[in-house]
Formats: structure tokens, C-alpha cells, sequence
């Protein structure tokens, strides 16, 4: 096995469960799954596969639980709707056992929808540099570029006091919880961005808890529920008197930064809704031929079969 444990967070949503424990079956490490459903999974597990029933727990006091299980020396997390390749997984643990100053490492992440199409897309922004510039610059440059960094391998000290964090703040706004992650990640070491695609994310909004919160794009929305007074009070205390500040006021100058209405936005508003829909379906479908392209036929191969396979998905694909 290697030194790695990879934790995926569970509730209510059993149907994912067998897709994801199928995937990951071959992995070279341990699974953790740490389930907060009333009900317990009653499936197969498999050898490297371990079960938590944790009924009524929050996310950060179930993962909290999971990492008190686990003696290895990193974390990698994942959503139980998503994949993370597994290639990318043991490249990024080469990575931080031969680079002690960085205690992060995530890549490319690329979508599939929810009701399987047979394409694969590309989702978030370009990759930023990677950043080893001392925690207070980290911080600067991270947030102000943002990257989402939640479903990541850190060095488990960092998930540990990021996870305190968010299970002593309560965060009403959940969005609080990537931005403690990152707070933690930025003040801990380097944060080192793959090349490589590292996630395959399933692109619903039924089931997806950010798309139920606002995004935290002013100080106004920041305090609301006194989030940003909690966020400041318990990040100061872990880190730094003033990180928290130095954080959030560099994550919202990024925000604003990419509000700013761009020649293309413009140029958008005035095409007419079907052309530029026809416009995007022909752009998708050529941004997915090339994210196949470049991947190893090996890595996509399980998963594309995970996704087509009779008894694994909500949603079936039917070749069209």
C-alpha cells in the first residue's frame, strides 16, 4: 500500500456509493468512505475499501472521525459523484514524498453530465503556477488566483487543522470550507498544480451543496451569519494574527478582478440565444475530443465504462 488514504464524504446518496467503490477497488491504497446517512450501505466493500456508518454527522466532524482513523502521512479527498485518476493520485504522492516544502497537490479536472453523453469537458479556469513563496505571499497569490483546491492530497496535518476549523465554526455558508481548506493549505507549505488531469467531476446542480450558498464575492455577503467574524477569529488562532485577514481580502480583489466585464462578455449579449448555444455544443464537443486525445486511452477507459455500465447510474448512456 502507499502512504496515502483517500477519505470520500457521504449522505443520503447510496446510488453513488457502488459506482465509486468499483473505481477505486484497484487502488493502491486505503478508501475511506465516512457516511452520515441514517440509513447504513449495505453493498460489497472491497479489500482496500473501509466503511464508516457516522449517522447525523456534519462533514467536518465525519472527516475529522475518518482522519483519526488513518496513520498515513497524506489525505487525498474526493466527492462520492466524482473520480480522481488514479495515475494523477500516486504522481501527485511521488511528488509531495520528493518535495517536503509542499504540502498540496491537485491538477487539470475535467466534467462529465450527470445523464452521460460519451463526452468528457473542461471545467474551471487554466492551471495556475505553482506557489512555494512562503505562507503570506502564498496566500496572496493563491486566493487572488483562485483554483478550486477542496478534492486535493495535502499533507494530513493541513486537512487536521482545517477541519477543526469548520467543525468548531459552522460555517452557514459552505463556501467558507474550501476557503479555510485553501487558508491552511496556502500557510502550511506549497501548493504544487499538476499538468495532468487529476479530477473527473459529475456537472449536476440537484444534488451539489455550493450551488444552495452564495458566492462569497463581497465583504457584505462574507459576514452574513457572521461567517467572516468566525473565519477570522478561528483561522488568526491556528495561523497568524491578520492571515484571515489577508486571505479573504485577496480572494475577494481576485473575485472582483473576474466580475469585470471582458470584450468577449460583451460580444456574447448581442449573439442571438440558438447561435450561440449551436456555438457551444460545437466547442464542447471539440474541447472533448481533446481532452481524450491527450489523456492515456487507459485512464478515461474505466471510468467511461463505470459510467455505461447497467446497475452503477441514475442515468444511462444510449450511445446518441
Amino acid at each position: 500500500m502507499n502512504n496515502f488514504s483517500l477519505i470520500i464524504p457521504t449522505h443520503n446518496r447510496h446510488h453513488y456509493l457502488k459506482r465509486s467503490m468499483e473505481y477505486f477497488k484497484g487502488l493502491e491504497a486505503d478508501v475511506i468512505y465516512c457516511d452520515s446517512s441514517s440509513e447504513k450501505y449495505e453493498g460489497e466493500l472491497y479489500p482496500n475499501v473501509s466503511y464508516l456508518h457516522l449517522p447525523d454527522q456534519n462533514f467536518a466532524a465525519k472527516v475529522l472521525f475518518a482522519l483519526s482513523q488513518i496513520e498515513t502521512n497524506f489525505i487525498a479527498l474526493c466527492a462520492d459523484d466524482d473520480f480522481i485518476v488514479i495515475e494523477s493520485l500516486y504522481k501527485g504522492l511521488s511528488f509531495l514524498n520528493e518535495n517536503k516544502n509542499y504540502k498540496t497537490v491537485v491538477g487539470k479536472y475535467i466534467s462529465f453530465k450527470d445523464v452521460f453523453d460519451g463526452h468528457y469537458y473542461p471545467i474551471y479556469q487554466e492551471l495556475p503556477n505553482d506557489i512555494d513563496l512562503g505562507f503570506e505571499r502564498n496566500a496572496e497569490v493563491f486566493f487572488y488566483n483562485y483554483y478550486q483546491i477542496l478534492w486535493a492530497m495535502y499533507d494530513k496535518e493541513v486537512l487536521i487543522k482545517a477541519f477543526q476549523i469548520i467543525n468548531d465554526a459552522k460555517f452557514h455558508n459552505d463556501n467558507f470550507i474550501e476557503l479555510t481548506i485553501g487558508a491552511c493549505a496556502c500557510y502550511a507549505g506549497g501548493i504544487k498544480f499538476l499538468k495532468e488531469i487529476w479530477g473527473v467531476r459529475e456537472i449536476t446542480t440537484l444534488e451539489h451543496w455550493g450551488s444552495r450558498h452564495s458566492p462569497i464575492t463581497t465583504l457584505q455577503v462574507a459576514q452574513i451569519n457572521g461567517d467572516y467574524n468566525k473565519f477570522q477569529e478561528l483561522v488568526n488562532v491556528k495561523t497568524d494574527t491578520g492571515y484571515a485577514e489577508k486571505v479573504l481580502n485577496s480572494y475577494l480583489s481576485g473575485q472582483e478582478k473576474n466580475s469585470g466585464l471582458t470584450v468577449r462578455s460583451t460580444i456574447a449579449k448581442v449573439i442571438p440565444k440558438p447561435l450561440k448555444n449551436l456555438i457551444k455544443n460545437i466547442a464542447q464537443k471539440a474541447e472533448s475530443k481533446n481532452i481524450v486525445d491527450q489523456m492515456n486511452s487507459k485512464n478515461l477507459h474505466s471510468i467511461t465504462s463505470l459510467l455505461t455500465r447497467d446497475g452503477l447510474n441514475k442515468h444511462l448512456y444510449n450511445g446518441q
